[in-house]
């Protein structure tokens, strides 16, 4: 029947940590703390549920009111939580439970996408080449990293990445938000596979395209 429409369907609600989900999150909760637990693991499991674009709106009915918008919005713009390291252990904990061994060969995927935003005060917004829409338009450029194991493939990392303008307001004193030095892609490339460690050692085969094909990339790669 194709993606349902919420205007038409009504949405089911979560109120609990579901059952099936206690594998995949015990460590997350050692990592991020009760408080801030409760609210990932809706989010996470929004994510997976809501089909189409995902909005502040849908989680909120999604959850049926329990978590308002004022109380979704600040924990992903402000709370203080390690989000690329959370990734990346889920990533190795899952490797491992497909029976990862010491001297195994993986290969680690990189490839970036770009989303267009309709608002332009976003951190990071800048006019990019939609290259699937063959358009410019404000957006981000994402950069992501997956490992590919036993034909199975598990994101690892995700890069935002920044323009120079950009990044030069962010470095202003009357600037409210992070700073951020200006990366070119390929150094951000460079960065997240230096990033990225195993459960052990063992063989990596980094596959990207001919773009990241520079000395930054291979330095990083070797």
């Amino acid at each position: 029947m194709g993606n349902p429409n919420f205007t038409q369907y009504p949405m089911f609600t979560i109120h609990r940590f579901p059952f099936f989900g206690k594998r995949f999150f015990k460590r997350i909760r050692k990592i991020v703390g009760c408080v801030t637990f409760s609210h990932l693991w809706r989010l996470v499991i929004g994510i997976a549920s809501i089909s189409g674009r995902k909005s502040l709106s849908k989680f909120t009915q999604l959850y049926g009111h329990h978590r308002t918008r004022q109380a979704i919005s600040p924990f992903l713009t402000q709370a203080e939580w390690d989000a690329p390291e959370l990734l990346l252990e889920n990533s190795l904990t899952i490797l491992r439970k497909l029976g990862w061994k010491s001297g195994d060969t993986v290969h680690l995927v990189l490839d970036d996408t770009q989303k267009a935003k309709r608002a332009k005060q976003r951190d990071a917004v800048s006019k990019i080449d939609l290259h699937a829409e063959k358009v410019y338009a404000n957006g981000h450029t994402i950069l992501g990293f997956a490992f590919v194991y036993r034909n199975v493939v598990i994101p690892c990392a995700v890069r935002l990445w920044a323009s120079k303008e950009y990044c030069q307001r962010s470095q202003k004193k009357n600037n409210e938000h992070e700073s951020v030095e200006f990366q070119k892609l390929t150094e951000l490339a460079a960065d997240g596979i230096e990033s990225i460690r195993l459960p052990s050692e063992g063989k990596v085969i980094v596959m990207f395209d001919k773009f990241y094909l520079c000395d930054t990339v291979t330095k990083a790669c070797d």
